[in-house]
């Protein structure tokens, strides 16, 4: 039984580099963190929308000879953390 579980979206997209010379894409998935009322700085927008914010839930980290495309932006993923600290991400359906 998962002790969490979530839907996650593809926010971002970068390279990554080690301090020995390796190439990485970095793939961020995270969240919407819910807003309950809108900010009193945010200038106001006609019509009105509601501002989001994302939080980081997991970063995955793909040697650039590995990298095929596997995300892509807004992509949205099911992430499934079990009891015994095993990590599932699959295609949300």
């Amino acid at each position: 039984m998962p002790t969490y579980s979530i839907d996650v979206v593809v926010i971002n997209l970068k390279a990554n580099f080690d301090s020995f010379g390796g190439e990485y894409v970095q793939v961020t998935l995270g969240y919407k963190v819910p807003i309950p009322f809108k900010p009193p700085n945010l200038q106001q927008q006609f019509p009105p929308r509601q501002p989001v914010f994302y939080n980081a839930a997991i970063h995955v980290i793909i040697p650039k000879d590995k990298w095929t495309g596997q995300f892509n932006m807004w992509q949205v993923f099911h992430l499934i953390v079990k009891d015994d600290g095993t990590v599932e991400l699959k295609p949300a359906r």
